[in-house]
């Protein structure tokens, strides 16, 4: 158990038929997959469950995106990094799909069509809803275990994600058990802890920020990217009218207000640029604050890159969440990178999710951190103190319903 989830450690999984959703939810262009980060995440997992008979559940973007696609190439990259076949079946829950679960031996593992080619998938309903869907009651008689290792989409009430716990005795994965366990750490472990927080979603930056300093988590949290463009805004700061287009564009209705009123009341904890980069002439140019005269903020300055590098290695925990510009212009990604650098020094580093994760990757210091996330918006939910619904639906069912019915 880890905090209070049934992982694989509770249940006896070997030769039993099991169900796993897995996020393998991947960049992809025409067939081709661009980062398989994601793919190999679940490695560990499948491995572990080599001697049971495996079905995978798993989705590729949504309706209406030109990546929205089957899941046949995921087989495939999946095969090659385990080393055995991962049959794909283009659909989920057909009687041709039940035929061959029934057939299947231990060690064999077999992919579904991506669930978001149903309706019934994203349908805003209850667990138990859910549990009465038509793919959850073809499939969840073919099974003895249901594991859940897509951290990524644990904040989705979807029914492939929450609809099998009322019926099925459900454990978290290896990847689940890692997340939650890295990510609790960072906001109830000891030691003094420093937030980096950038990116252009704003309202996520804040979620973050008021739950590690209204709670007393945090000691300081560091501001970069847009979000500390929209605070140097509230705090006084001209940042210039294209910069303020930009701001407004990502705050999503953020008050400005409430901001400052929160910006006011943490002042001495949250620590702002001091001076930013903008292009001039095709070249990266430094500047302070009030010589930004409307050019467009694309990265932290030099003299706000070596406050984080003295900042930072002095805590025991670090986490970076968010680029702190426009990384994927070499010009721009300095801030960015030498960011990820002083948090890797940290006593435990933690790089959570999305964009910053890829530039992590880029710099080739991901092996440094202590642990790098692979999601995005359950990453930031979790961090911001809200409970993820998949892994609550796991939880609750665990405890009324099946702990008393397999081996702990």
């Amino acid at each position: 158990m880890i905090e209070g989830l049934p992982t694989l450690d509770d249940v006896e999984y070997s030769g039993k038929a099991v169900l796993v959703r897995l996020d393998v939810n991947s960049p992809m262009i025409n067939s081709t997959i661009l980062d398989t980060l994601r793919i190999e995440s679940h490695i560990p997992t499948l491995e572990e469950l080599e001697n049971s008979k495996v079905v995978i559940l798993a989705h590729q973007s949504r309706p209406g995106k030109k990546d929205f696609t089957t899941l046949e190439t995921h087989a495939e990259e999946l095969s090659k990094f385990l080393g055995r076949e991962v049959e794909y079946i283009d659909e989920c829950f057909s009687k041709r799909v039940i035929d061959r679960i029934s057939r299947m031996k231990s060690g064999e593992i077999l992919m579904l069509e991506n669930v978001r080619f149903y309706a019934e998938e994203r349908l805003k309903r209850s667990a138990e809803e859910h549990s009465t869907s038509f793919l959850v009651q073809r499939l969840y008689p073919n099974f003895d275990i249901f594991v859940n290792d897509a951290f990524s989409a644990c904040h989705r009430s979807h029914a492939s994600l929450v609809g099998f716990p009322p019926v099925l005795p459900s454990v978290v994965g290896r990847l689940v058990e890692r997340e939650v366990s890295a990510l609790s750490r960072v906001l109830k472990g000891k030691g003094r802890k420093v937030f980096i927080l950038g990116g252009a979603k704003i309202e996520d930056s804040v979620r973050v920020m008021k739950n590690v300093l209204e709670r007393g988590i945090a000691e300081k949290v560091i501001l970069t990217g847009v979000v500390g463009n929209y605070f140097l805004m509230l705090s006084g700061v001209d940042i210039g009218e294209v910069n303020r287009v930009v701001v407004e564009d990502s705050k999503e209705g953020l008050d400005d207000r409430e901001m400052k009123e929160l910006y006011d009341k943490f002042r001495d904890k949250i620590i702002l640029p001091v001076d930013v980069a903008v292009e001039e002439e095709g070249k990266r140019k430094d500047v302070e604050l009030s010589e930004v005269n409307n050019k467009k903020i694309l990265d932290i300055g030099l003299k706000t890159i070596s406050l984080i590098k003295e900042v930072v290695p002095q805590y025991d925990v670090a986490v970076i969440n968010g680029p702190a510009g426009v990384f994927e212009d070499e010009r721009f990604a300095l801030g960015t990178f030498e960011t990820l650098k002083a948090v890797s020094r940290a006593g435990y580093s933690v790089v959570g999710g999305g964009h910053v994760t890829t530039a992590a990757r880029m710099l080739g210091i991901a092996r440094k951190m202590s642990h790098v996330s692979i999601a995005g918006g359950a990453c930031i939910r979790f961090l911001s103190g809200e409970k993820l619904v998949a892994l609550e639906v796991i939880k609750e069912y665990w405890e009324k319903k099946w702990s008393s019915r397999v081996r702990t």
